[in-house]
């Protein structure tokens, strides 16, 4: 709404609290850990093959929501967010990004969300277990 006022923008609270120049988590998939391992990696590859077809048809992704008035904004806005979420970065997480999840955990602990620390690589999907298993 235009009425609203921007007192801070989350980019500069999440610069503040990580320290240092980090990507900002916004967002995830995750699977329970009672799946069995071979269930969580189909899950796993058929949720990054969904981000690697949107980011792949950025255009015709669009033009069905739009079509389909599936979303509240105008083209320009959706064409921003698109690049923000389906692009060659959020297929798959880089060293940069695991830093800044674990920034976040960390952080989280450091508040008591957590009683532990957390480490997100504790936590991937161990997809090499395929090629193990099928070799």
């Amino acid at each position: 709404s235009d009425e609203l006022c921007v007192e801070r923008e989350i980019w500069d609270i999440w610069s503040e609290l990580a320290g240092e120049n980090l990507p900002l988590p916004l967002g995830g998939m995750a699977v329970r850990r009672s799946l069995p391992i071979t269930d969580a990696i189909e899950c796993e590859r058929v949720l990054t093959e969904g981000v690697r077809i949107a980011t792949a048809h950025k255009p015709l992704l669009s033009h069905m929501l739009m079509e389909r008035n599936l979303i509240r904004v105008d083209k320009e806005k959706l064409k921003t967010y698109l690049n923000l979420y389906a692009n060659d970065s959020s297929v798959s997480m880089n060293e940069t990004q695991l830093k800044a999840v674990n920034k976040l955990f960390a952080l989280g602990y450091e508040r008591g969300f957590y009683p532990l620390p957390i480490k997100a690589e504790n936590y991937l999907v161990p997809t090499e277990y395929n090629d193990i298993r099928f070799s």
